[in-house]
Formats: structure tokens, sequence, C-alpha cells
């Protein structure tokens, strides 16, 4: 694991490793997948905003991940939230993409259709 560039020691700063990650907290556990998890919903957060800070959310299989997160809300439901440490990021809304309340102009293309 990189302990340097982004200061998460979690989680690699390998493109190809964080997109494995992103995907493992999209499956498992297969009961209640941790990116929907009141207590592990950091990961996620943590993941997808190394995956941010490091230029790869136009990598398809980005983009893919971020219609199953979106898709599995209707399934699972939004986490319990933390304090939104990057209200930025559409990510750490899902609560509100959940609730049909956050900005579907702050989404990013590969997701707006989902919405609806």
């Amino acid at each position: 694991m990189d302990k340097e560039g982004s200061g998460n020691i979690w989680f690699s700063d390998n493109p190809d490793t964080l997109i494995e990650d992103y995907e493992s907290v999209l499956e498992y556990p297969p009961e209640l997948p941790d990116a929907y998890s009141h207590h592990n919903y950091w990961m996620l957060t943590d993941i997808r905003d190394s995956i941010e800070r490091l230029g790869l959310s136009e990598d398809e299989r980005v983009k893919a991940l971020d219609r199953e997160l979106i898709k599995k809300l209707k399934k699972y439901g939004p986490p319990a939230y933390r304090e939104k440490e990057r209200p930025d990021y559409w990510w750490w809304h899902l609560d509100k993409i959940y609730k049909g309340t956050y900005p579907e102009e702050k989404l990013p293309e590969h997701l707006r259709d989902l919405l609806k």
C-alpha cells in the first residue's frame, strides 16, 4: 500500500488495484456490500476520492462501477453518513441521490439516465 501521495494508508495508489478495490466494496459481503454499510461506507468514499485524485474518473471501468453503485442504491438503500468531508463529490451524496433530491446536473453524464 502506498502511504505517500494520498495520505491514505488503507488503499493503494496503483490504478488497477484501486479500481479492483472499488469493485470489491460494491460486491462484498453479498448480504450488504461495504459501499452501503453504515460501518464501512468510509471505504467507498476513500477509494472514490483516490480515483478522482488520480484522474481515473473517466476510465470506462470506473464509469461502469459508478453506474453499478447507483443501480444498487435501489436494492440496498443509502448508508447512514458520517460528516460530508467532500460535499463537492457526488458519491458523498448517495442519500440525496436515493431520495431523488440531488441535482441531476451535478452528476456526471454517464449516471444521469439512472435517475429517471
